[in-house]
């Protein structure tokens, strides 16, 4: 599943592309990540797009605009990113598939972060084998290719008039998201994965990426 695209947008604050294998005891696991962070210049939604794949039949997909502000507290937000650009209909596409289930991630703080247009969905093609899978891995890169293609349009090189308390919540919220994802998602995944020297610097690297100190 391949996207290419070229990013040269100065609304972007850092981009995170990674492609992990490693060893564990019933095969393999393949992820492929990538996620981009914007800048306080917009409070447009960042992206995030992950493929895990931990058999040949079966891979979890998660894919969403991830918002900068609570859509609760600000209405505006949700119908300018989520309801106007129709993302939503990924989503519905993408359930609508027999070999979808829902995904959810056994941490709520993880789950908190998703938007409700987010595609968080196990595929499993059971018996139909790799050939099936690979079929529905062609909707699923049509999917991400149609989000990654609304957030380029309507999030990418759109600056926001904000005054300065606000831009500064949306900072501080930015960093609490990054701080703790890497404490809820990479430190306690990656010794698993990994060496503990090696899960070590990737976390660090990411640390310094992300602009957040260790706690």
């Amino acid at each position: 599943m391949e996207l290419n695209y070229c990013f040269s947008c100065r609304q972007i604050d850092f981009m995170l592309q990674s492609s992990l294998h490693c060893k564990v005891p019933n095969g393999a696991i393949d992820i492929t990540t990538l996620l981009i962070f914007l800048n306080t210049s917009t409070d447009a939604p960042h992206f995030l797009m992950e493929f895990i794949q931990g058999s040949p039949t079966s891979m979890v997909v998660l894919l969403d605009l991830l918002p900068r502000k609570d859509l609760a507290f600000h209405p505006e937000y949700m119908e300018k990113y989520y309801e106007n650009t129709q993302v939503d209909k990924q989503r519905e596409k993408i359930e609508e598939l027999p070999q979808a289930r829902p995904y959810r991630s056994q941490s709520l703080f993880v789950r908190s972060s998703f938007s409700p247009t987010a595609i968080l969905t196990t595929i499993d093609c059971g018996q139909g084998g790799e050939g099936a899978l690979e079929i529905v891995r062609g909707q699923l890169a049509a999917a991400a290719k149609e989000v990654l293609q609304i957030w380029l349009d309507s999030c990418v090189d759109h600056a926001s008039e904000m005054e300065d308390g606000e831009r500064e919540s949306m900072l501080k919220r930015d960093q609490i998201v990054r701080s703790k994802s890497i404490e809820v998602d990479l430190t306690s995944n990656l010794p698993r994965m990994f060496d503990p020297d090696v899960a070590n610097r990737v976390i660090a690297e990411i640390r310094k990426a992300f602009g957040v100190q260790e706690t």
